[in-house]
């Protein structure tokens, strides 16, 4: 009995944008160029998801991405696998996939993007349920220690009395004393709770972001907002991974200008790229800044052209 063709259809807003044929017992799905199938969108993890053909058929299994993969409009359990079966469709980002199979003997065309080596326009919004989601995920704060204290009650005992034998907490000199030490170390040991939120860019004070920044020796500018340097700073090793490809310097346009970008190389012009930008409608940007990361992030014996578009 032969083996049908198993193939992925991917599409975003409602075009094919690639047809992958399935012919590794394990395809890896992510934001990267590393991975067997990239799909370039913010919201997508490195490591989104995978699709494994075993014994059993073939499976879709979610790697515990920031955003989910959806399938009916819900988010699979990370880590659990789901059967594929013909015509199955499910959702990552802005990206709709349909796993498909063509038997021995038909005409398994191959459906490739139009234009590959042109510049894509970014689409518009794409309201699929995981961007839905992705606005409403909250920042996760710490859960309550099992052992914290209970809150005082609105007098002026001090909560540290409870931690005394019983003996000592009737003595109304030590309510009060106590609190002199509770008013002190409470704020300390709340902050000490959260810590590893000091270290993460999205929620970290503003005034320690360059301290982050100068542990990667990442240079910052006086004139960037808050927003861009949070961006920078959450992708800074992710970028410095990619830092002289073209995947790194599209990415690194589209973190620290807010514009999407394509790399272009031309097989008679080797030394020499390509760049298209695209700036959406009522985002000004300034050309003198996206040279200056271009400059910056492209390797040092390669020109470039620069072709501004607007979206």
């Amino acid at each position: 009995m032969s083996v049908p063709l198993r193939q992925l259809v991917i599409r975003i807003a409602g075009n094919i944008d690639q047809t992958v044929t399935l012919t590794n017992p394990v395809t890896t799905i992510g934001r990267t160029p590393d991975n067997d199938i990239s799909l370039p969108n913010p919201i997508i993890s490195r490591r989104h998801a995978e699709i494994r053909i075993g014994p059993d058929g073939v499976t879709l299994i979610d790697l515990g991405s920031d955003f989910g993969t959806y399938l009916n409009d819900q988010p699979i359990p990370a880590e659990q696998p789901y059967r594929l079966t013909p015509g199955t469709e499910f959702v990552i980002g802005p990206y709709v996939l349909t796993y498909r199979e063509v038997a021995a003997g038909e005409s398994a065309e191959v459906v490739a993007s139009e234009d590959t080596d042109g510049f894509e326009a970014p689409e518009t919004v794409v309201e699929s349920p995981a961007v839905a989601q992705a606005a409403r995920v909250p920042i996760a704060l710490r859960p309550p220690r099992e052992n914290e204290p209970v809150p005082p009650p609105p007098t002026n005992a001090s909560s540290y009395i409870q931690m005394l034998p019983a003996p000592f907490q009737e003595n109304d000199f030590l309510q009060r004393f106590l609190l002199i030490f509770e008013t002190i170390w409470e704020p300390l040991e709340q902050r000490q709770d959260a810590i590893e939120m000091y270290f993460d860019p999205k929620t970290c004070p503003v005034s320690f972001l360059p301290w982050l920044a100068s542990w990667i020796d990442m240079p910052l500018d006086d004139l960037w907002t808050e927003d861009r340097l949070r961006r920078v700073l959450g992708e800074a090793t992710e970028l410095y991974r990619w830092q002289g490809t073209r995947y790194g310097l599209e990415r690194m346009l589209e973190v620290q200008a807010g514009v999407h970008a394509r790399v272009i190389e031309h097989a008679d012009q080797p030394y020499v790229v390509e760049i298209a930008i695209s700036i959406p409608e009522g985002n000004p940007v300034d050309l003198d800044d996206i040279r200056e990361i271009i400059e910056t992030h492209k390797p040092a014996h390669v020109g470039y052209m620069l072709n501004v578009e607007s979206s």
